[in-house]
C-alpha cells in the first residue's frame, strides 16, 4: 500500500509534514512545538564531539535550524542528513545553509543514496567516531524506505571495508607493476590519441558472466558487424569458440589475473591496459598495446609523457572497458555476459577459468533482474552494479546502452534487448596509426633509483617510530612531547614517495591518521591518555609504511 505526505501547521505556526498510510497518520515533526522537539533531540547528541553524524530523517528542517542556532554542528567533523521521502522538500533558506556550510553539513535523499555515495562520506571521515541517529518521529513510521536507508548505510560500511581490504592486499603490486610496465608504457599507443576515433560505430562489451555461453553463436555471426571488446577473463572462451575479438582489456595487478586468464593465450589483437596491469600480461602479449594511466598511479607519469587516465577509478575491468568504449566515441554499446549476479549460483560462464577468489562465492544480497525477478548477487558485484549505473547516468543522451542478459541484474540506464532483433550493419574499419618508438628509458635505473628513495623513507619512518615506541613503553605522553611528534609527522608527509606513491594507494590509512591530527588541537590541554591514543594510532601508521617499504625493497620482481 502506498503512502501520502501532506503538510499541516503546528501549534507554534511551523509547517509540519504528515505521513499517512492505511489510515494511520504520523507527523514527521511535533505538531505542538518542532523547536522544542529539536532542542530535546540535540541535547541528546550535544556530548558528541569530533564525530561523523548521520541523522535519518530531515522533516521540516527544524533540526538543522537548531544545529546552526546553537553551533552544535561546529564541534563535529560532519553531519549528514538522510531523507527517505522525496516529498519532503528543503526550503531555499535551508538550501543556502547547506551550501554555505558544506564542509560541515549535507543532505542526501534516499533516491540518491547508494553504498557508493555513502562510502564516499566514510572515506572522507574515516578514523573518526561515526554516530547514526534516527529522528524520533521517523522511528514511528512503518515504511520500507526507513529500513532500506539503514540497509544502504550498512552496505556502504561493508563496501568501504572491501575497498580497504583491496588496498591492503594489492598496495605492493600497485607500486611494483607500474615500474615493471614502464618499458611497455613508453612505447604503447596513448589512449588519448584514440578519443572519438570510432564516432558513430557500434561496440559489444563481452564480460565473463554466466550468460556469456548463451550468446556465443550471436557473437560468432556478428563479429564483422561490431567492434568486440572483451574483458580478460572472457578472452579464453571466445578464442576457444573461434571468435577473435578486436580488443582485450586488463587492469588487475595481481599475478593470479595473468596465470588464470592470460597465461598460454595466443592472441595477436590489441591489448588495452592500465599502467597497473600485471606486467606479465604486457610482456607476453604478441599484438599492439594501448595504455591508459591508472587513477592512483603517480609513478608512470614521472617517466612517460602524455599519459591519459580516466578521472574515476574502475573497480572492475568491465567498467574500465565501458569507459574506453565511450572514450573511443561509440554510439551504441551492447553488453554480453554482464550479469552482475549469480545465475544458478555461478559467478563465471562455462569455460572461464576460476581462481580461488570466486570458487566458493555465495549470495549475499538480492537485486532485480531484467525479468523483474529477484536474483542473488555478491557484495562485490553490487559495487560494480552501482558504479555501472552511476556511470551510465552521466553519459550523453546520444549514447545508447543495451543489455542482452535476461537473468542478470537490471542495470538502470541499460535497455534490455533480445539478440534476435539486433540489426546487422557493416562496421567501418578504423586503422590505428602508430609511430615506431625507440627505447629511451632505462627501466633498470628507474627501479634502482626508486628503491634508493624508498630506503631513505624507511629510515626516516624508522627514526620517527623509534621515538613513538619509547613514549608507548613508558605509557606517559605530555604536551612537551607533542611538538617533536608533529614535526616528525609533518616532515614524513612531505616525502614525495610517501605522498605521491604509497599513500595514493593506501588512501584510507592516510586519511585515518590525517583526520585524527586535524581533530587534535595542540593549543588545548589534554590528559596523557589522550596524547597516548594519538601516539598509538600514529605508531600503527608508521609500522604499516615501514612494512610496505621493506616488502617492496626486497621483492624479487624489482631485483630481477
Amino acid at each position: 500500500m502506498t503512502y501520502t505526505i501532506r503538510t499541516e501547521q503546528s501549534d507554534s505556526n511551523k509547517e509540519v509534514y504528515i505521513y499517512e498510510k492505511a489510515g494511520k497518520t504520523t507527523p514527521l515533526n511535533s505538531l505542538y512545538s518542532p523547536e522544542k522537539e529539536a532542542q530535546r533531540f540535540l541535547k541528546k547528541i550535544s556530548s558528541l564531539k569530533n564525530n561523523f553524524i548521520i541523522i535519518l530523517g530531515y522533516g521540516n528542517g527544524e533540526l538543522l535550524e537548531q544545529l546552526v542556532k546553537y553551533d552544535i554542528y561546529k564541534q563535529n567533523a560532519h553531519i549528514l542528513f538522510i531523507e527517505p521521502f522525496q516529498e519532503v522538500l528543503v526550503s531555499d533558506v535551508h538550501t543556502e545553509t547547506f551550501k554555505s556550510q558544506k564542509d560541515k553539513l549535507s543532505l542526501l535523499y534516499y533516491k540518491d543514496l547508494s553504498s557508493i555515495s555513502f562510502m564516499a562520506f566514510l572515506s572522507e571521515y574515516i578514523g573518526l567516531p561515526t554516530s547514526i541517529q534516527i529522528h524520533p518521529n521517523y522511528m514511528k513510521i512503518d515504511d520500507p524506505a526507513i529500513k532500506n536507508c539503514l540497509e544502504v548505510i550498512n552496505d556502504g560500511i561493508q563496501t568501504k571495508q572491501i575497498i580497504n581490504n583491496t588496498e591492503m592486499k594489492f598496495a605492493k603490486d600497485w607500486i611494483i607493476e607500474p615500474l615493471l610496465n614502464i618499458k611497455y608504457t613508453e612505447k604503447a599507443i596513448k589512449i588519448h590519441t584514440l578519443k572519438d576515433k570510432f564516432k558513430g560505430q557500434r561496440a559489444i562489451l563481452v564480460a565473463a558472466g554466466p550468460s556469456l555461453q548463451q550468446h556465443i553463436e550471436f557473437l560468432r555471426q556478428n563479429k564483422n558487424f561490431f567492434y568486440i571488446f572483451v574483458v580478460g577473463p572472457a578472452l579464453r572462451v571466445l578464442l576457444d569458440n573461434g571468435i577473435k575479438p578486436d580488443y582485450v582489456l586488463s587492469i588487475d595487478a595481481g599475478i593470479v589475473n595473468y596465470e588464470t586468464h592470460f597465461e598460454g593465450i595466443d592472441f595477436e589483437g590489441t591489448l588495452i591496459y592500465e599502467t597497473m596491469s600485471n606486467s606479465n600480461i604486457q610482456t607476453n602479449h604478441k599484438g599492439r598495446l594501448v595504455v591508459s594511466k591508472t587513477t592512483s598511479d603517480n609513478i608512470s607519469p614521472q617517466f612517460v609523457e602524455n599519459l591519459f587516465g580516466f578521472i574515476q577509478p574502475s573497480p572492475s575491468v568491465a567498467i574500465f572497458t565501458l569507459r574506453v568504449i565511450i572514450h573511443f566515441g561509440f554510439s551504441e554499446v551492447y553488453l554480453v555476459g554482464q550479469d552482475l549476479a549469480l545465475v544458478n549460483g555461478d559467478y563465471y560462464a562455462e569455460g572461464v577459468q576460476h581462481h580461488a577468489a570466486v570458487q566458493n562465492v555465495k549470495e549475499e544480497l538480492l537485486v532485480t533482474n531484467n525479468l523483474g525477478h529477484q536474483v542473488g548477487t555478491t557484495r562485490q558485484l553490487k559495487i560494480f552494479l552501482e558504479t555501472f549505473e552511476a556511470m551510465i547516468l552521466g553519459l550523453p543522451a546520444d549514447i545508447a546502452i543495451f543489455n542482452l542478459s535476461k537473468h542478470g541484474a537490471k542495470i538502470e540506464g541499460a535497455t534490455y534487448i533480445d539478440e534476435s532483433i539486433i540489426t546487422k550493419e557493416i562496421k567501418n574499419i578504423i586503422i590505428m596509426e602508430e609511430d615506431p618508438q625507440e627505447d629511451l628509458i632505462d627501466s633498470l635505473a628507474i627501479r634502482k633509483e626508486f628503491t634508493r628513495k624508498l630506503k631513505s623513507l624507511q629510515k626516516q619512518v624508522f627514526e620517527a617510530k623509534d621515538n613513538l615506541d619509547r613514549l608507548v613503553r613508558i605509557s606517559v605522553v605530555t604536551a612537551n612531547d607533542m611538538p617533536k611528534v608533529v614535526k616528525d609527522f609533518s616532515e614524513i608527509r612531505q616525502n614525495a614517495i610517501l605522498e605521491e606513491v604509497l599513500l595514493a594507494n593506501l588512501t584510507f590509512m592516510f586519511k585515518k591518521i590525517d583526520n585524527k591530527f586535524k581533530m587534535f588541537d595542540l593549543k588545548k590541554k589534554y590528559m596523557s591518555k589522550n596524547y597516548l591514543e594519538l601516539i598509538i594510532e600514529l605508531e600503527k601508521f608508521y609500522s604499516l609504511i615501514s612494512k610496505i617499504c621493506i616488502e617492496i625493497i626486497t621483492d624479487q620482481r624489482l631485483k630481477n
